[in-house]
């Protein structure tokens, strides 16, 4: 159960009356909130948080060949944070760290099916979870979680950092600082991702900067949170928290291919994957969902894949805006063909969710209907 101030901030941050003997119960409001330093400074019961380390740089330490993973390591930075062990109104933390911390290049639908495994086999223990994870592949994790978990009503929040804590300067300490804050201390029960100073619904995020801290960012949704003088949670954008039992899905399909178009590209490429083994095909692109409208071998090439079976998805290549198919004649033949619209999906979001629906055999009937 969640503390007193998790309830507190998680609904909203204060109580609309309602007149008295009218029987009905209390409403809170759910415009954006701001948690302060005196809403936090509140008694309550600890919460607690589970700390899963997968790997990532936040956690490496200088060695004779430069920074690696290092076992224990995080583990000593934690244990030395004041903020987490001496403060009495931040959650109570355990570590969870994986026998091979991993660079998050290396991280595959396997590693995902494991992180699941692992939030459901503690999911009663702990109020809220938080994933420290490499930044190069951290989105797309954030994206197969949010489809994995279903009917998830507690928080995830995955972070990371650019900087070690080895370093003097580093953006590690306070990112996982507040991500902990984020998962013990509100009621987010979604997928997120934080970073720097925003809080990001998790499939809508993207890495969108190899070197700045603010590396991430979520295009065409707005942030969840950001963090100023004060935390702001627009509550009226974070989900419903769900009316049945959390439920894992452990598989999603690998065999995914994405394809960016470039100007002149050879369509024998696409024809080829009719007889390949693959199930997903990403076609990422130009502007709304635009392509060649005078190569005829392109939407050939298109058909053979779909009578293939293999499933179609087409996004843009803008990082804002969004697919229409309509737009062009182009796009509305490819939509004739059966080649679904991703909206304004990110790539991570659209590879995740194809590869989790053809893991779960939906037919291509349904994959419209439940992919847009």
């Amino acid at each position: 159960a969640f503390s007193r101030l998790a309830r507190y901030c998680g609904r909203g941050g204060r109580m609309i009356s309602t007149k008295k003997g009218s029987g009905t119960r209390p409403k809170w409001g759910n415009e954006p909130v701001s948690v302060s330093r005196c809403t936090l400074g509140m008694e309550h019961e600890r919460s607690r948080v589970l700390l899963i380390y997968t790997g990532g740089t936040i956690g490496m330490a200088p060695t004779g060949g430069g920074l690696a993973p290092s076992p224990g390591y995080l583990e000593e930075k934690v244990h030395g944070m004041d903020e987490i062990n001496t403060n009495p109104n931040i959650p109570l933390c355990d570590i969870l760290r994986w026998d091979e911390l991993i660079d998050s290049s290396n991280m595959d639908p396997s590693l995902w099916a494991l992180l699941a495994a692992q939030i459901e086999k503690y999911y009663f223990q702990y109020d809220g979870f938080v994933v420290l994870h490499g930044t190069d592949t951290m989105a797309y994790t954030g994206s197969a979680l949010s489809f994995m978990l279903e009917h998830l009503g507690k928080p995830v929040v995955l972070t990371g950092s650019q900087i070690p804590f080895c370093e003097l300067y580093n953006d590690a300490r306070r990112n996982l600082l507040v991500a902990t804050i984020f998962a013990g201390m509100c009621e987010i029960p979604e997928v997120c991702v934080f970073f720097d100073t925003q809080l990001l619904r998790g499939n809508r995020c993207q890495k969108m900067d190899s070197e700045g801290l603010s590396a991430f960012d979520s295009p065409n949704f707005p942030p969840l949170a950001t963090l100023k003088n004060e935390i702001r949670i627009r509550y009226d954008l974070v989900r419903k928290h769900p009316q049945q039992r959390l439920r894992v899905h452990t598989n999603i399909s690998s065999k995914i291919v994405v394809l960016h178009l470039v100007p002149g590209f050879d369509d024998e490429v696409i024809l080829r994957l009719a007889d390949s083994s693959i199930r997903g095909l990403i076609l990422n692109l130009y502007g709304t969902g635009n392509a060649p409208t005078k190569k005829e071998s392109f939407l050939a090439a298109i058909k053979a894949v779909r009578d293939a079976g293999i499933a179609v998805v087409a996004v843009s290549q803008c990082s804002r805006g969004k697919v229409n198919m309509a737009t062009y004649e182009v796009g509305r033949l490819m939509q004739e063909l059966g080649v679904l619209n991703g909206g304004d999906m990110t790539m991570e979001a659209a590879s995740t969710k194809l590869g989790y629906l053809i893991a779960r055999g939906l037919s291509p009937e349904v994959r419209p209907r439940t992919f847009e």
